[in-house]
């Protein structure tokens, strides 16, 4: 072969190997971004995920924030660790879907943190009383006051339950929850039986008016939405290229389209 067309073949490959480079380097990371934010959580996995330094759309970086939270929460860390990010998280301006996503989230877990720290006061009564008050407000200003309302400002569900095989003893047990959630599951109980939000839908990116937004189709469901908007109990916080970005009641999840 000649030595000239050598020299073209490897200028060519040199070329195309700089080009691809260069193509991967400018490609958006959309591809790489939902795995910050999946559905199943490993909390060591994500945590190492979350070390890796991501070049993310400033809108993103509220889901990033309470990612991090999210990871030292599953990971046991103590709660001094993380408590005062989490309460960070909770402020957020209303008009910004991400922020406004994540805040509701990041409720769910401070409910779950405020309803321990109401469980000691309310052990605490039991105590001196060997039962629990009928109403909250039977805690008198043993109960804080920034206890005496939920993260949403809400009144808290309190009501007494009886021990199993016990009915008469009404007091002797009790349920808490806030207004929203009035079930929500104990702190302990949410690392102990994660329950990963399942996705059936067949999802279909769609221009409306010049804004993007989102067909969201199953069985039971069928609807259009906006970053904001909600579908099955799910807030859609943010579209990119090829995934979405969601928010279940206590995380975040992605999904491809």
């Amino acid at each position: 072969m000649p030595r000239r067309w050598v020299s073209m073949c490897c200028s060519t490959r040199l070329r195309t190997s700089l080009l691809f480079l260069w193509l991967v380097w400018a490609l958006p990371l959309s591809a790489a971004l939902p795995d910050l934010w999946p559905s199943k959580v490993e909390p060591g996995e994500l945590k190492t995920r979350l070390a890796v330094p991501k070049n993310l759309p400033k809108e993103l970086q509220p889901a990033v924030r309470f990612q991090k939270v999210f990871a030292a929460i599953l990971n046991g860390e103590p709660l001094d660790d993380w408590r005062a990010d989490l309460e960070a998280l909770t402020k957020a301006d209303p008009a910004d879907p991400v922020a406004q996503g994540v805040s509701d989230v990041a409720r769910v877990w401070q409910a779950r943190v405020w309803m321990d720290d109401m469980d000691g006061v309310l052990k605490k009564y039991y105590q001196q009383h060997v039962a629990f008050p009928e109403k909250l407000d039977g805690l008198g200003n043993s109960l804080p006051e920034t206890l005496r309302a939920d993260p949403w400002g809400q009144p808290w569900v309190y009501s007494l339950r009886a021990p199993q095989g016990f009915a008469r003893q009404t007091n002797q047990r009790y349920q808490l929850g806030p207004s929203r959630y009035p079930q929500l599951s104990t702190l302990a109980a949410a690392l102990q039986n994660r329950r990963p939000p399942t996705a059936s839908w067949k999802i279909t990116a769609h221009d409306v008016a010049g804004t993007r937004s989102l067909q969201f189709t199953s069985a039971t469901t069928s609807a259009l939405i906006q970053p904001g908007g909600a579908v099955d109990g799910c807030v859609l916080l943010y579209i990119g290229s090829n995934w979405a970005l969601l928010a279940a009641p206590d995380q975040l999840f992605s999904v491809p389209f």
